[in-house]
């Protein structure tokens, strides 16, 4: 079972971070003159094709098994024939056996190796050669001639990397397309304005209840979960076992009131772990879909403190394809029933938000648009960078804190900026986030990008949301600014293509940058006009920042 010591927030942020870094990728490369590696992708060492080798390659690793001593740990090589090949990482040298060709697994241990491989023979190797989880650099050889190398860092527990991936995968998980809904009927809002969106959206189910999330301590939440197995309901609760900061006393009474109501409560807390945090934030009611940047407590979801935004879909494909993402997550070996999880579970002390704001945004509207379900790992940050990347006007992005200047998507808001775009990102001026997010605006202040620390003035406590308007499209989930959650963590969003609702969120965007825009450059204005009615009737992307 997982265990995290609890620490403060910005410390574990940092180790996090620190330990993703310490996880290289793989790559198989030709050694270049000097003995160093080229880019991630497989190559030769072949002088032509009279060296027999120019198909061979090393195309997967699994070297960190969770099981003890590392039993069933195996490589896959593909031989193009018969021949003396061997491994060699420079302390130990192996001989493939003489009639092996093709895609095979080798393994020290090829019965527990067996239940890990797909698809492959696996055959036996008679010399020692562990394949080491701290790191290591294999050669596969012909004829004691190297003709492919493969060199990696430290692998975490259960992952396995493949070259047709090109990335380190835990075991048991598979990335999932990115398939668009045309026509879906979608009613934004924002947070926290409008407590009872999320709340509505979900109480009226009638066959099937699916919640999912990083945490859930909500009383209001619960009581319409608990209302509708009592209506017999399909409910079923998905959640993080190790959030940061512990599991919660309140938390831990949430999910045994679930429990003796009969609801199915799953907790990601297993071994291997596919994702560092389960993060998402979501939920399924028959045909709709909820998705969230905000966590199911009174901070979030109960309006009591955050800024967060939401979104609801009335929609049976959107529905149904996130229906399919909490059945794969809720499934797999990770995943503990609660009555296990609370025989063991360590809770913590917690407090509750307390506090009202008024309602400046309520929600417009539905609205058709087209809607894409993104999910990380896997497909949400190649998108999202990808759409800034075509921004022409604007890109207006949200979030608590990220990873830096260089951070993927702070980086594609830098490159929007240059190109003329109105690019600008709004962090949390909560007292965790203000020193490093004033850092981070002093270093881009000569940059064309706009960035400010939002200062709630009584609107909302602090900055939660996770979201960028792009042109006439938003992007809303669960996603933060930095590798881990890009890589790492279960994040889910909903990409939506509509004037409506980017205009929706647009307004919040001004209105919580009035609150703290002293890093407004009033020059840059323009390109969003001028305020208009009283009302905040706004035209198409006329969003005054003033």
């Amino acid at each position: 079972m997982r265990r995290r010591t609890v620490v403060l927030v910005t410390v574990l942020v940092a180790l996090a971070a620190l330990v993703a870094a310490a996880t290289l990728p793989a790559v198989s490369a030709a050694e270049l003159p000097n003995g160093t590696s080229s880019a991630p992708a497989n190559g030769t060492l072949q002088d032509g094709p009279d060296a027999g080798g120019s198909d061979a390659r090393i195309v997967e690793l699994y070297p960190n098994p969770v099981a003890a001593g590392n039993r069933g740990e195996y490589l896959v090589v593909r031989l193009p024939e018969r021949g003396n090949w061997s491994l060699d990482d420079g302390y130990h040298d192996a001989a493939i056996p003489a009639n092996a060709s093709g895609e095979i697994a080798l393994a020290m241990d090829p019965s527990n190796a067996s239940a890990h491989v797909d698809d492959v023979d696996v055959h036996g190797l008679d010399d020692y050669f562990p394949l080491a989880a701290t790191g290591d650099r294999i050669e596969l050889r012909r004829d004691g001639r190297v003709v492919d190398v493969v060199e990696y860092g430290r692998v975490r527990d259960g992952y396995r990397w493949r070259a047709a991936w090109g990335e380190w995968r835990p075991d048991g998980y598979e990335p999932r397309s990115a398939e668009e809904a045309a026509g879906a009927t979608v009613t934004p809002f924002v947070l926290p304005d409008s407590p009872d969106a999320p709340i509505a959206a979900v109480s009226g189910a009638e066959e099937r209840l699916l919640l999912a999330g990083y945490t859930l301590e909500s009383a209001r939440v619960v009581d319409a979960l608990v209302a509708a197995a009592d209506r017999g309901v399909t409910v079923r609760v998905l959640i993080e076992g190790t959030p940061v900061g512990g599991f919660s006393e309140r938390g831990a009474s949430v999910g045994d009131r679930l429990d003796s109501a009969g609801v199915d409560v799953r907790v990601l807390d297993g071994n291997p772990d596919r994702f560092r945090f389960h993060h998402a934030k979501y939920a399924v009611a028959d045909d709709r879909a909820v998705v969230l940047t905000e966590n199911w407590k009174a901070s979030g979801t109960g309006g009591r403190s955050n800024r967060g935004w939401g979104v609801v879909a009335a929609d049976e494909r959107v529905a149904d394809d996130l229906a399919a993402l909490f059945e794969n997550d809720a499934a797999a070996g990770d995943t503990r029933e609660w009555t296990a999880f609370r025989r063991d579970a360590a809770v913590y002390p917690s407090g509750t938000a307390n506090d009202t704001y008024p309602a400046r945004f309520e929600p417009p509207p539905a609205t058709a648009a087209d809607v894409t379900l993104l999910t990380a790992p896997g497909n949400a940050a190649d998108r999202l960078v990808a759409r800034i990347d075509e921004a022409d006007d604007r890109a207006l992005a949200i979030v608590p804190r990220t990873g830096g200047p260089d951070e993927r998507v702070v980086h594609a808001l830098r490159r929007a900026a240059d190109r003329g775009v109105d690019a600008r990102l709004l962090l949390s001026g909560a007292w965790y986030d203000r020193d490093r997010n004033r850092e981070l605006a002093a270093s881009l202040a000569d940059e064309p990008i706009d960035v400010a620390v939002a200062e709630p003035r009584g609107r909302f406590g602090k900055v939660h949301a996770k979201g960028v308007v792009v042109d006439d499209a938003v992007v809303v989930g669960s996603l933060n600014y930095n590798e881990v959650a890009r890589t790492e963590n279960r994040e889910v969003l909903l990409a939506i293509e509509s004037a409506a609702v980017a205009d929706f969120y647009a307004r919040a965007y001004a209105a919580d940058w009035r609150g703290g825009g002293r890093q407004l450059p009033m020059g840059l204005l323009g390109g969003f006009g001028i305020a208009l009615a009283a009302g905040l009737a706004v035209a198409r992307r006329e969003v005054t920042f003033v």
